[in-house]
């Protein structure tokens, strides 16, 4: 190590050394450029064999959605998520199930005792527990054999969607009802979760996602015990979900940094089992509507991450989920994409490959020890509720967000195919064309019992069975809703994807893109890397570029913009040649340029430049959001400014 800093100090001519090359995280932890290897490794206890595969069902149509769950299955597929419409994840869509016969219908070929369930359901949930027991009775299957888990977190509709539907408290009543109503049947179905995922999804860092996850899997288990579930039964009915993204160590630390911090939760609880189901799904807000092809790269790291992190299952959102629905070919590449990695390059082979890499384990370490730091305020505050009902927590992953779009405004953190390297020619991609469904009442009043110990849950399915449908029960929650802040679900990839969208009517409208001019000034070997780093920057506003022969002489270089049929150019200098930059601008404006633009202008003469027309300098690590956004402007494109998108 000393001698490798000793020639490190050498290359890098900088006094610091090897902290030269020491990069931090969001949440300002240190990243060495070399890490020793740990002998022995710190293996953390996970699952034991290969992570499961799980599919979404998200169709409106029952019967298409059917269609596509038995497609998945029988393409490899072990598990299903059902998302209901009302799930933050559902995106506009999710299934359409009114009543039991549909989600029989839904779930027609599907063996309840094989094949296990995830109920993504937002304020649904219950109800969707509700038919999941109704249809375990009405299949006749086996109580022991059925594996389904529910995403309900009530934090978590304060946090993502900024209201409950139910006074907490009263929230709580009716979910430890529900867990009493299920072991009676039987069911030991995980019916809670930290959902850490709505962290991520709303720009949160990896310690802010940790310490929600494990602040709200806590918050449920003393919400059971308080309301007279036994500890052993509460232990089995909370599961953590978090997201994997493409930075691959990151992840796998994550995932392995919520083992250890639940085995110390677990150990302070007095729990009879430390085990925690761990579910892990690719992440929404890396997602891309454009150049969606790349999201099959992100997606492939980041899932082949979260098995490496020790995840019990895994979704795999598929390439075109940003787009729309997706169709049977995007769903098998997703599906496939897990299998490849299972079984083909066997990444479930060994247990915790992360034990004994020193980054591994230091960024494991780290997360732990930062997360649990965040979660032991949080619990000082009063909980998770209490932090989310305030809208502290809230805010402090918007900061977290704002400050991670500003550095995407810079493409300090870029996107590929968005903020970096787009493809204004790319192929099509086909999603499936429905409508969502609405769920409409049969015209039944249904009447629940007050919350005990499971008499609401047995009547809510007893309506079940006799017909009662999704907006029936909806109905007959009666509370005003708690509200508080929200921190919705987002993409990194939104304020961008609106420049290409206001581009793309003018292309309808006349055929061809927006387009600018590339005053190429000097020789190819001289211009060509700051022209190709404007075609660059322009395709990332849907702008396309129209390139100049190049050359030093600016009256034909004026001739060429007169002919090029553009209102703007932009200047691409060689290095130094200021007097040049500026004769060009001088001849550019009186050829009738509205606008002059200049890349990476010579240093200290940008006085010079704006004197001779120069409107705009354009630089690297530059707001190249605010500046295409301008640029929209003067072509009367339309583009909204992104404003609020990076902080709400």
């Amino acid at each position: 190590m000393s001698a490798w800093a000793a020639l490190v100090e050498r290359i890098v001519k900088d006094p610091s050394g090897p902290q030269a090359l020491v990069t931090r995280t969001r949440d300002d932890i240190p990243v060495e450029p070399l890490y020793p290897q740990r002998h022995p490794g710190r293996a953390v206890e996970a699952r034991s064999g290969r992570w499961r595969v799980f599919q979404r069902v998200d169709h409106p149509d029952v019967k298409e959605a059917n269609a596509l769950a038995i497609s998945d299955i029988e393409g490899g597929a072990e598990g299903l998520e059902i998302v209901f419409p009302g799930s933050a994840a559902a995106h506009g869509y999710g299934v359409g199930v009114t009543n039991l016969n549909e989600f029989d219908r839904l779930l027609d070929g599907v063996d309840l005792e094989t094949v296990p369930l995830r109920l993504d359901g937002g304020y649904e949930v219950r109800q969707a527990v509700g038919l999941v027991a109704a249809l375990v009775e009405r299949r006749r299957a086996d109580p022991a054999r059925i594996d389904v888990v529910a995403e309900s977190d009530p934090a978590n509709g304060l946090f993502s969607g900024g209201r409950l539907v139910v006074p907490y408290e009263i929230a709580g009543n009716w979910g430890a009802d529900m867990v009493f109503g299920l072991l009676k049947r039987g069911l030991r179905l995980p019916v809670f979760v930290g959902e850490g995922r709505a962290v991520h999804a709303a720009g949160g860092t990896e310690v802010q996602e940790l310490a929600y996850a494990l602040a709200s899997a806590l918050e449920h288990l003393r919400m059971l015990e308080s309301r007279g579930v036994a500890i052993e039964d509460a232990a089995g009915m909370v599961t953590v979900t978090l997201a994997a993204d493409a930075d691959q160590f990151l992840t796998i630390a994550k995932l392995r940094a919520l083992r250890l911090t639940w085995a110390r939760v677990a150990e302070m609880a007095r729990l009879p089992d430390a085990t925690m189901r761990l579910h892990a799904e690719t992440s929404w807000r890396m997602m891309t509507r454009y150049d969606p092809w790349v999201n099959i790269l992100r997606a492939t790291v980041a899932t082949a991450a979260a098995g490496l992190g020790g995840a019990d299952s895994v979704l795999t959102l598929p390439f075109t989920q940003a787009r729309g629905l997706p169709n049977a070919f995007a769903r098998r590449i997703a599906r496939n994409l897990q299998l490849v990695l299972l079984h083909e390059a066997g990444l479930a082979d060994v247990s915790d490959p992360g034990a004994g890499s020193g980054y591994i384990e230091a960024m494991t370490e780290a997360l732990a020890e930062r997360a649990w730091a965040r979660f032991r305020e949080i619990e000082r505050e009063g909980g998770i509720i209490a932090a989310v009902r305030s809208g502290r927590f809230q805010a402090e992953v918007l900061d977290a967000r704002s400050r991670r779009m500003a550095d995407a405004a810079r493409r300090v953190e870029s996107v590929v195919g968005v903020s970096e390297y787009p493809w204004l020619e790319e192929l099509p991609v086909e999603t499936l064309r429905c409508e969502p469904h609405e769920i409409h009442s049969s015209g039944e009043r249904v009447a629940l019992p007050e919350p005990g110990n499971g008499e609401r849950f047995d009547a809510l399915v007893a309506h079940i069975q006799q017909g009662a449908t999704m907006a029936d029960l909806l109905a007959t929650i009666g509370y005003e809703w708690e509200r508080s802040k929200a921190a919705p679900w987002w993409r990194i990839a939104e304020p961008f994807e609106r420049l290409r969208d206001a581009a793309e009517p003018h292309r309808a409208r006349g055929g061809s893109r927006p387009s600018i001019f590339l005053a190429n000034l000097g020789t190819e070997a001289e211009f060509a890397t700051r022209s190709r780093w404007a075609q660059n920057l322009l395709a990332v506003g849907g702008i396309a570029a129209v390139s100049g022969a190049g050359g030093s002489d600016a009256s034909e270089i004026a001739r060429e913009f007169a002919n090029s049929g553009t209102g703007v150019a932009c200047l691409c200098p060689g290095e130094g040649r200021a007097d040049l930059v500026a004769e060009a601008a001088r001849w550019l404006k009186m050829a009738g340029a509205r606008h002059v633009l200049c890349v990476r202008p010579p240093d200290g003469e940008e006085a010079l430049l704006r004197e001779a027309g120069v409107d705009v300098l354009l630089s690297e690590g530059c707001d190249i959001l605010a500046e295409l956004e301008a640029l929209h402007a003067r072509l009367a494109l339309g583009a909204k400014p992104s404003g609020d998108a990076r902080s709400s």
